[in-house]
């Protein structure tokens, strides 16, 4: 499974719901997707994929945790 700090750490967003998104499993192949967020499942982490960057006022982006500890 996906490392949570390394997914909690990157710039993409961690959505609660699938919504209109897409698994891998159900682009393949066409060759127009882009990873867009990831989705928190019980058992870790899964990454959607979409068209469309998402808009910060739909799903904020997490702040960088470690902003703090540059040198």
């Amino acid at each position: 499974m996906n490392n949570e700090l390394a997914i909690l750490a990157s710039e993409l967003p961690v959505l609660q719901t699938k919504g209109t998104y897409k698994y891998l499993k159900e682009i393949t192949g066409n060759g127009a997707y882009y990873q867009v967020a990831w989705q928190k499942l019980s058992d870790g982490y899964v990454a959607l994929y979409g068209t469309a960057s998402i808009q910060t006022k739909v799903a904020p982006i997490l702040n960088d945790i470690f902003e703090d500890e540059e040198g």
